[in-house]
């Protein structure tokens, strides 16, 4: 599993891939890209992504 934070206004390189964001985000496997960050949300989708991996 590979698991990518991009902070806005720190990390540009997602901008290519994923386009502007106005919010920080995680991107799992670079297929399941998450924005509304909350450590429900986070634990949630690397369980998801342990699980099917």
């Amino acid at each position: 599993m590979k698991l990518k934070i991009y902070r806005v206004g720190k990390d540009f390189d997602y901008i290519k891939k994923y386009g502007m964001v106005t919010k920080s985000m995680i991107v799992i496997d670079e297929k399941k890209k998450i924005q509304n960050l909350s450590e429900g949300v986070i634990s949630r989708a690397i369980e998801e992504a342990v699980i099917n991996s």
